[in-house]
């Protein structure tokens, strides 16, 4: 097992800070020892996640500040992405229906089941003005 740790970054909410906001997290999964797999489903889904924010959250407003801070807990890599933009709780995004999604050849709209699937929970607060969203992955061994 490996040993716990915390780290952190800030970063603006400009697409072009997802580069580092990937290298960072991915680092952090190597250092967890997870497997390739399992660090690039949690990369993806803080890709996702960040990418969001910085869409829709903050409408693309680059002076913004998107704080990500990872933490191992046990078997648990917790990433915690706090941001001042718009309130968003994902968990309760209705998930769109499949067959008609693809059906309609529709574009996009598919980021939060994305980001549900690739993770194994989801938490979301909104404290003192400031989202809080949580995005856990568990070792294989611990799920």
């Amino acid at each position: 097992m490996a040993e716990a740790f915390k780290a952190e970054l800030t970063v603006r909410s400009d697409v072009e800070e997802l580069e580092k906001v990937r290298d960072f997290v991915s680092q952090a999964a190597k250092r967890f020892g997870f497997e390739e797999r399992d660090g690039y489903n949690i990369v993806l889904a803080v890709d996702e996640a960040c990418s969001n924010i910085i869409r829709h959250g903050y409408d693309q407003n680059a002076n913004a500040k998107l704080r990500i801070a990872i933490e191992t807990i046990g078997d648990s890599f917790v990433v915690t992405l706090n941001d001042s933009g718009k309130t968003y709780d994902l968990r309760l995004h209705q998930l769109p229906d499949m067959p008609a999604h693809l059906a309609a050849r529709k574009r996009g709209g598919l980021g939060i089941m994305l980001i549900r699937s690739l993770v194994d929970d989801v938490e979301y607060e909104r404290i003192d003005g400031e989202n809080k969203l949580v995005l856990i992955k568990r070792r294989p061994a611990s799920r």
